[in-house]
């Protein structure tokens, strides 16, 4: 939708269902103005998809008609499916959402790539095995081993039947849904060990009830066509399953989940409140946000009395993508959420009880993102320095002024977002150094693909190819673990900490649709010598790693 619409045009807009432009105080256009991004970093990446093999583009299946689903658009994973060591990718694939007698629904599969980098490069081989087709138009994607037999599963999110593959080893996957195939519009997933009986539980957020019977046609302020606003349509309630000996069972109603849901499109497990049990945040597009806080057999959504429902202002926003981390180093887990352009991004601080305050305008994130709409998004250390980062991958949803806007093409391109750590305030890099690309960026992959040290950055885009940005960034000193549990995999819901507070999760959750590298890498700055850390484990118990090698990788295994 074009930007600087009169008041009048805004109102019908609002008549016609298209999507709102929220309201923006006095004080956030001074922000606006007083945001001049001067601050210079290290930070540098350097795109080398084709170098490195990488030849997927999405597809969205646009025909013209404007149908919400096809503006979403997919993720993708970093995931070492044969165990070799090296992180290989996996691509979500749209379609044609509807099949018709004139045009058929060809089946689009998902892209595997094998990872093949040597040091010094990135180099990826695309497999892309037929066992990985489905029936769903693809939306998000999430990563654990299931069965606990040493490798790593994935299921789909799907506009459709969702999937779910079993990992059977050397790049071999089995289709093995079974229950879980909910039909509802599903954006959104995460593993996580609800119970604390050592195997992965899975949460599913869905969004809107859309189908080609109930479609709108909504309009812009100038009266063309446009996409709606999720408001339109009726939101879709989310699942949980539980992990019964590897079987994936739906315990939506019994946990409580079925009474609360809005239009889910980003989720993480973290442990909020400090009682060693992961806890859900999902971030709702247009609907408030929920926490839901694990209480043992039962989890309850504390979301607006906590202070994570709303923002500073008590308004509901368009949450897309969401970061779970310790950006404060405090011991406890904060949260970040993208949103539509004119509301700003917003970062919730927690006071380590699960009580949250809105510091967005204070700590610098909120004025920069005033004009971008952000969906992928990561909180990382780029440079090593010690602090964590946020990059964004950003891409509008209303047509953006001075783009084409042709029936099939998609005026959306926005360019991605890097705001800097500067001693617990962050500053934005604009543009982001070798990112010159505006894209309708999607999900966004972190993930060390070179095992260098330092994070890269893969970002799938709407009805386009995919990037990878390959960090090049003058770093300093590092430590990475291999967090694996006794079963060989990933330790998703461990904990490393070093020194007194400087703590990081072992998870893949969080981003937009996408799934992340498990392994941690803690940026050291000018710090020598080796150092020690302790490892959380999920069973609440620890155990310390004494002398570990700065500059390298180490497996700690339970």
């Amino acid at each position: 939708m074009l930007k600087g619409l009169a008041k009048g045009g805004q109102e019908a807009r609002r008549r016609a269902g298209a999507r709102p432009r929220a309201r923006l105080s006095t004080s956030f256009l001074w922000l606006g103005l007083l945001a001049a991004p001067t601050f210079a970093t290290e930070i540098r990446f350097e795109e080398v998809t084709r170098e490195a093999g990488i030849d997927f583009r999405h597809v969205n299946g646009m025909t013209g008609e404007r149908w919400i689903v096809e503006i979403m658009g997919a993720g993708a994973a970093a995931i070492d499916f044969d165990n070799d060591g090296r992180l290989d990718l996996w691509l979500v694939q749209g379609g044609n959402p509807f099949a018709r007698a004139d045009a058929p629904n060809e089946i689009l599969c998902d892209a595997l790539y094998h990872n093949r980098s040597e040091p010094g490069s990135i180099r990826f081989e695309r497999i892309s095995p037929p066992s990985v087709c489905s029936s769903g138009y693809g939306m998000a994607i999430a990563t654990g081993d299931v069965d606990n037999d040493g490798d790593t599963d994935v299921f789909i999110a799907n506009y459709g039947a969702n999937a779910f593959f079993e990992n059977l080893g050397r790049g071999r996957f089995r289709d093995a849904t079974g229950g879980i195939d909910d039909r509802s519009w599903s954006t959104t997933a995460t593993f996580f060990d609800k119970d604390n009986d050592g195997d992965l539980d899975l949460f599913v957020g869905n969004y809107l009830d859309f189908t080609l019977a109930n479609h709108r046609v909504c309009r812009d302020g100038y009266g063309r066509p446009s996409y709606c606003s999720p408001e339109v349509y009726p939101a879709s309630p989310d699942r949980l399953y539980e992990n019964e000996q590897g079987r994936l069972t739906d315990v939506t109603s019994k946990a409580g989940l079925g009474s609360e849901y809005g239009r889910a499109l980003g989720s993480v497990a973290a442990d909020f409140d400090s009682n060693a049990r992961r806890d859900i945040f999902v971030a709702n597009d247009m609907d408030e946000n929920l926490l839901w806080m694990n209480a043992g057999e039962r989890l309850n959504n504390t979301a607006l009395l906590a202070g994570a429902a709303l923002n500073q202002d008590g308004h509901r926003e368009a949450g897309m993508g969401v970061a779970a981390a310790d950006f404060d180093d405090d011991c406890d887990v904060d949260l970040f959420v993208t949103h539509l352009d004119a509301q700003t991004n917003t970062l919730y601080r927690n006071d380590g009880k699960g009580w949250f305050t809105d510091v967005s305008r204070q700590l610098g994130v909120a004025a920069g993102s005033l004009s971008f709409t952000g969906f992928g998004t990561g909180w990382i250390d780029l440079e090593n320095d010690g602090d964590l980062d946020l990059l964004i991958a950003n891409g509008a949803v209303t047509a953006q002024r001075g783009q084409p806007d042709g029936a099939l093409d998609l005026p959306l391109r926005q360019h991605n977002q890097l705001f800097v750590n500067d001693s617990g305030r962050y500053a934005e890099v604009r543009p982001v150094p070798g990112m010159p690309h505006d894209g309708v960026g999607r999900g966004l992959v972190l993930a060390d693909f070179d095992n260098d040290g330092l994070i890269d950055a893969l970002v799938t885009h709407n009805n386009d190819d995919a990037r990878l940005y390959r960090n090049t960034s003058k770093a300093s000193n590092w430590v990475g673990l291999i967090v694996e549990n006794e079963y060989g995999s990933p330790a998703i819901g461990a904990t490393v900490r070093l020194d007194a507070c400087v703590t990081r999760d072992v998870a893949t959750h969080g981003s937009y649709a996408s799934a992340n590298d498990p392994r941690i890498v803690i940026g050291l700055g000018s710090r020598r010598g080796p150092v020690s850390l302790e490892i959380g484990w999920p069973d609440g118990t620890t155990t310390t790693e004494r002398g570990l090698t700065i500059n390298r990788y180490h497996r700690i295994t339970k």
